[in-house]
């Protein structure tokens, strides 16, 4: 019994040592080969402006017959190619063109085949990613406090240009560059059940303010900011994702009832988003994300996001 039992482990050793390794190979015998036929066409990862032409220019070569060729655009088909009356089934090459989008962000190209029954047969491990840079920018999480009429630090004027808040301290060297402020408006007479309370105010700098008489902003720049409150329709996330749409959403609410300054700001309704026309001619708009206090306390603050064409 024994010898048995050794013969079975030599033979085992046996084929182990035996035993050959083959490197992988790919199950779908697919390749694709991209051409760089000029600068927007697409071999790699890139970067490119809203609405920018790309082109793929491709060979897909199969060791089975293909009946389709796909392009698929964040693993969705947006082109297919039929070759089901093609004299050569394995071979297939096109050049074909597309404009990028018009939302910032990432989307994944990829051209693969298909047998006539629609399996998958390959994509030749390669795919590519279009990075459509943003046209606008876009500053998140920006706090504006009530002024102080002490220590003058507290951040009440926004710069749609580099996207900083700032106070009167260091305002007045950068004011050629502030677009707004933010103060609570003491003025109102409403009762505590009307919407005339929420005094919290948005204002271009060249707007008279007799309030904030304790602020001397006579030596400064004061940028003739237009503004509006938008309709409850626009929507500052969904909507405002690009310059153009900034232009048709904003802009186009914008032709009618602007003002040097907004009252009754809140975060609810139609109210949180402003829109605005900068001295410079770009438009954009701020969502009031927060309120924190309702008084013209120098603790009162409101947190913003901007958007504004670049």
């Amino acid at each position: 019994m024994k010898k048995y039992i050794i013969a079975l482990f030599a033979c085992a050793g046996c084929f182990a040592a035996c035993e050959k390794k083959v490197d992988p190979i790919d199950s779908f015998f697919v390749t694709v080969d991209y051409k760089s036929s000029g600068p927007k066409f697409l071999t790699g990862d890139v970067e490119v402006n809203p609405k920018d032409s790309i082109f793929l220019d491709f060979t897909v070569t199969s060791l089975d017959d293909m009946a389709y060729v796909e392009i698929q655009k964040n693993g969705v088909q947006i082109d297919t190619f039929r070759l089901n009356n093609a004299v050569d089934k394995r071979t297939f090459s096109i050049i074909k063109g597309y404009r990028a989008d018009s939302a910032s962000g990432s989307y994944t190209y990829r051209v693969l085949a298909r047998n006539s029954r629609a399996i998958f047969l390959g994509d030749g491990g390669k795919q590519f990613t279009v990075t459509v840079k943003p046209d606008f920018n876009f500053w998140s999480y920006r706090i504006l406090q009530v002024p102080d009429s002490v220590n003058k630090t507290n951040t009440c004027y926004y710069s749609t240009t580099d996207g900083k808040v700032y106070s009167y301290t260091n305002g007045a060297a950068n004011s050629a560059n502030i677009d707004f402020g933010y103060y609570w408006d003491t003025t109102g007479r409403g009762t505590a059940s009307t919407s005339d309370d929420l005094k919290h105010t948005i204002y271009a700098l060249n707007a008279a303010q007799p309030q904030l008489a304790f602020y001397d902003i006579s030596s400064w720049t004061k940028n003739a900011t237009l503004l509006k409150k938008m309709p409850s329709s626009v929507n500052f996330v969904t909507q405002l994702t690009s310059a153009g749409a900034i232009q048709t959403l904003i802009g186009g609410n914008m032709t009618s009832g602007t003002a040097s300054k907004v009252t009754t700001v809140s975060t609810t309704g139609g109210s949180n988003v402003i829109g605005f026309k900068t001295a410079g001619g770009k438009f954009g708009a701020m969502l009031i994300r927060f309120v924190s206090g309702d008084s013209p306390n120098k603790e009162t603050q409101i947190e913003v996001d901007v958007k504004v064409q670049k």
